[in-house]
C-alpha cells in the first residue's frame, strides 16, 4: 500500500539527513578530462560540422534563389549575401555551444537551441544588410549595395528561412543517428581504487561478448600524494576521467549509461557515499560484493561478464516505458491544449487587463537529471512583487497574489501553460512537481532537509503528481511536509505504470473543483 511504503521511507530519510552530502546542480556545459588525441578528435569533428552547416546553408540559399528569387543573375551580390548568412549562422551556432564537446557527444538534437541560433544568425545578417542599404549616400555611390537591395526582394527569402533551418536540422538528425550507431551501447565508467579497477578491467577483458563498453575510470577519493598509482593518467589503456564530480557532470550530459563501484570493503563509508550520490541519477549503478551496510531498495544480484554484482540503482523507466510515457504526454498535452486553447487565451487577456505585466510568468526550476528548466505559468502575482526564484514561499492570503491570481491558483488553472513545457519535452503531464531554485522547507534547502531529494529528478517533472493528489501541496513550512512529498514522489517513480498515471489524472480532475490545499 502507498501509505505503508511512504511511512517506511520516511523513517530512513530522516535518519540519514545528518550524514548525506549535498548535491548541487552545475548549470552549463562542461567537458570531462580526456586524452589529447580525443580532444583533437572532438575539435576536428566540431570544425567539420561547422563547415557542413555553412555549406548546407550556402547551397540551399543558391538553390532557393535560383527557383524562387527575383529576375536577377546569380552573381557577386547574391553570393555575398549568402556567404554572410552562412558565416553568421555558423558563428551563432558556435556561440550557443552547438560545436562544443557535450553537444558533439550528445545523441539528441537540441532543436530549440538550434532554432534560436539559426534565427540569430539569419536575423543578424539581414539587419546588417538592411542597415547598409538604408545609408542612402553610401548606396548611391556603391552599385553593389543597390544590387544587394535587389537580391533581398522577392519570395525566396522566407522560403530560404524555412528550408535552411530544415536543412541544418536534417544534418544533425543524420549525425545523431550516426553517433548512436557508431557508439557501442552501455557506456560504462568504473569508480573506485586504481588497483581494483585494474583487476576488474583485466577480468572483463578476458570475457568476450560482455555488454559493458568501459570508457574510463573515476577515482572515488581525491588525489593522494602518498599513492603514486593515484597520479596515473590511464589505467589499462583507459583514461582516468577525474573525480566523482566529473562523473556526475558526464551523467548530466548523457555520456554514461552504467557505473560500476569497485571500492575496497575496508572503505565501506566511502563506498556508501558514492552509491548514494550515484543512486540519484538516471543510470544503472552496480557495486562489487562485500559492501556491507549499504541501505538499498530493491536489491538485485546480477552476474555481468562473470562478475557477481549488486544492482544499487537502476533507470526508473526502461526504453519502452519511456516511449509509452512520452507518447502519453504528447497525446494528452495536445488534446488538452486543443480543448482549453480558447479558455487559455481568455485567461491571458484577463491577466493582462486586471494587472500590469506579462500574461505568462517564467520560473527556473530543477528538472530531469538535475537540469535547470524554465517553467511557464499564468502570472498570479503583481509583476513588481513576483519572486522568480521562490525565496519567499506563497502563503494563504498572500498580499502579492492578485484577486484573479488567487482564483487561478485555487483552481490550478495557472498551471495550464505547462502543457507547452510538456510538448517541449521539459516536463511530463504526471510526475514529481518541480521546485524553484531557492525553495526551502522549514528554512532548510531541500537537499539538506531530505538528502535523497535529487532522486526525484530521475524522471521528468510533472504538472500533477502522486504527492499532489494525496494532499501534499502548498507551502513547505516544515521539514515533515517535504519528507512526505518526496516519499510519495519516490513511490510513484518506483511503481510507474500507465494505469497509475490515469488514476492520478482522474484524481487531479476531481481536485480542480475542490482542493483545500490549493491557494
Amino acid at each position: 500500500m502507498p501509505g505503508m511504503a511512504e511511512q517506511d521511507i520516511a523513517l530512513k530519510l530522516t535518519g540519514r539527513a545528518a550524514t548525506m552530502p549535498r548535491q548541487i546542480p552545475v548549470p552549463g556545459p562542461s567537458v570531462p578530462a580526456t586524452s589529447a588525441a580525443g580532444h583533437h578528435g572532438l575539435v576536428a569533428r566540431g570544425l567539420a560540422l561547422c563547415a557542413v552547416d555553412a555549406l548546407v546553408t550556402y547551397t540551399l540559399g543558391i538553390t532557393i534563389f535560383a527557383v524562387a528569387g527575383p529576375f536577377f543573375p546569380i552573381s557577386a551580390p547574391v553570393l555575398l549575401v549568402l556567404f554572410a548568412i552562412a558565416a553568421l549562422v555558423s558563428a551563432s551556432l558556435w556561440e550557443r555551444g552547438l560545436y562544443s564537446a557535450p553537444a558533439l557527444l550528445c545523441t539528441d538534437v537540441r532543436f530549440r537551441v538550434l532554432a534560436m541560433g539559426w534565427l540569430q544568425g539569419v536575423g543578424l545578417a539581414l539587419v546588417v544588410a538592411y542597415s547598409l542599404i538604408s545609408l542612402d549616400a553610401a548606396a548611391a555611390r556603391s552599385p553593389i549595395l543597390s544590387d544587394v537591395a535587389a537580391v533581398l526582394r522577392g519570395a525566396w527569402l522566407p522560403a530560404f528561412f524555412v528550408s535552411g533551418f530544415v536543412g541544418i536540422a536534417t544534418v544533425r538528425l543524420v549525425r545523431c543517428r550516426w553517433v548512436r550507431s557508431a557508439t557501442p551501447p552501455n557506456r560504462t565508467v568504473i569508480v573506485g581504487a586504481i588497483e581494483i579497477c585494474e583487476e576488474l578491467l583485466h577480468h572483463l577483458r578476458r570475457r568476450d561478448g560482455h555488454p559493458l563498453n568501459v570508457i574510463g575510470i573515476v577515482r572515488h577519493v581525491p588525489l593522494v600524494d602518498a599513492n603514486p598509482a593515484a597520479d596515473a593518467l590511464t589505467v589499462g589503456g583507459l583514461p582516468v576521467l577525474g573525480t566523482l564530480d566529473t562523473l556526475l557532470r558526464m551523467i548530466r550530459e548523457d555520456q554514461v549509461d552504467t557505473v560500476l563501484v569497485a571500492v575496497p570493503w575496508t572503505e565501506a563509508d566511502a563506498a556508501k557515499a558514492v552509491v548514494r550520490k550515484l543512486a540519484m541519477s538516471p543510470i544503472d549503478v552496480y557495486v562489487i560484493p562485500d559492501l556491507d551496510g549499504v541501505e538499498l531498495s530493491r536489491r538485485q544480484a546480477s552476474v555481468v561478464a562473470g562478475v557477481p554484482m549488486l544492482l544499487a540503482s537502476n533507470r526508473p523507466l526502461g526504453e519502452w516505458q519511456a516511449i509509452v510515457k512520452r507518447a502519453e504526454d504528447l497525446v494528452i498535452a495536445s488534446l488538452v491544449l486543443l480543448a482549453a486553447g480558447p479558455a487559455m487565451l481568455m485567461i491571458a487577456l484577463l491577466v493582462k487587463c486586471t494587472s500590469r505585466g506579462p500574461a505568462l510568468f517564467r520560473q527556473r526550476r530543477l528538472g530531469f537529471n538535475n537540469r535547470i528548466i524554465e517553467v511557464y505559468k499564468f502570472r498570479s502575482m503583481y509583476a513588481h512583487l513576483a519572486d522568480t526564484d521562490a525565496r519567499q514561499q506563497t502563503l494563504r492570503g498572500d498580499k502579492r497574489v492578485t484577486p484573479l491570481g488567487a482564483w487561478l491558483r485555487r483552481s490550478s488553472l495557472d498551471e495550464l501553460p505547462q502543457l507547452l513545457n510538456v510538448l517541449k519535452g521539459d516536463m511530463s503531464v504526471v510526475g514529481p512537481r518541480p521546485h524553484a531554485l531557492q525553495t526551502t522547507a522549514g528554512g532548510l534547502p531541500l537537499e539538506d532537509a531530505v538528502p535523497v531529494y535529487p532522486s526525484r529528478h530521475r524522471v521528468k517533472p510533472g504538472i500533477t503528481g502522486w504527492a499532489q493528489v494525496n494532499g501534499y501541496r502548498g507551502a513547505l513550512d516544515s521539514v515533515d511536509k517535504i519528507v512526505h512529498r518526496v516519499n510519495h514522489d519516490l513511490y510513484y517513480i518506483e511503481n510507474w505504470s500507465l494505469l497509475f498515471d490515469i488514476k492520478i489524472l482522474w484524481r487531479t480532475a476531481r481536485l480542480m473543483v475542490v482542493d483545500d490545499n490549493a491557494f
